[in-house]
């Protein structure tokens, strides 16, 4: 009788291991860290040595900032800056924005027969904007202010010499 409930112990021991859930399970894992060798090569020195640590700048996080449009309708058009950059829909969910460069930025809303609507905004780096609005339907006989017109830069200077 002794061998059976030493048995019946070891059979409960493995059904009641079995049921529990895979993701509560620890995984054991080892690291082994050892030395690492190191090889000159004379025949590769120039371009092996001329490579020096951090040579370009590190960058955490993003150098750009998002705007999430939450518009309605979703068919108006969204002008960045004058230049038309996709509808009202395309910039709003979950994984949807418009990456920007930081700094101040002027956001159009333009569908035909509704009011167009602008909205400056200041973009920072790694952050996102929210542009919520509601467009008004124009009455019979208004029109809609057309869309902007794309900033240009002035040009530059020529030195006289």
């Amino acid at each position: 009788m002794k061998g059976f409930t030493r048995v019946a112990a070891v059979a409960a021991v493995l059904l009641l291991a079995s049921s529990i859930p895979a993701s509560a399970q620890r995984l054991h894992a080892r690291v082994v860290v050892g030395p690492r060798p190191f090889v000159y090569a004379p025949f590769y020195e120039p371009y092996y040595w001329s490579a020096r640590p951090y040579a370009y700048p590190y960058v955490v996080g993003s150098v750009y900032g998002d705007v999430r449009t939450q518009i309605t309708p979703k068919q108006a058009e969204v002008y960045v800056d004058g230049f038309y950059a996709g509808t009202a829909g395309d910039f709003d969910g979950v994984f949807k924005r418009l990456h920007l460069m930081p700094g101040g930025h002027a956001i159009t809303l333009y569908l035909p027969g509704y009011r167009t609507i602008t909205h400056d905004v200041y973009v920072r780096p790694d952050s996102t904007v929210k542009v919520s609005d509601t467009m008004d339907r124009l009455a019979l006989g208004e029109a809609s202010a057309p869309p902007p017109e794309p900033m240009r830069r002035p040009a530059p200077r020529q030195s006289r010499g």
